[in-house]
């Protein structure tokens, strides 16, 4: 998995993740692996881009349905 994504300073920067679990794991740590109020530009699961639009929060609580 991996999240393009913008800071609130402007910045783009990418992460990657094991799989949605993964990202999940590392946003439930004392601190996040990506900010909750970062803009996802592009998120990709299994190199297949993924529909979503919004935050980095709202992406967190679509996939730990």
């Amino acid at each position: 998995m991996k999240i393009t994504f913008k800071t609130l300073d402007g910045r783009t920067l990418n992460k990657e993740f094991i799989d949605a679990n993964d990202f999940i794991r590392q946003q439930n740590l004392e601190i996040p692996a990506i900010d909750d109020s970062a803009k996802v530009v592009e998120v990709l699961i299994d190199e297949k881009p993924c529909d979503f639009t919004g935050i980095i929060a709202d992406l967190y609580f679509k996939l730990n349905k």
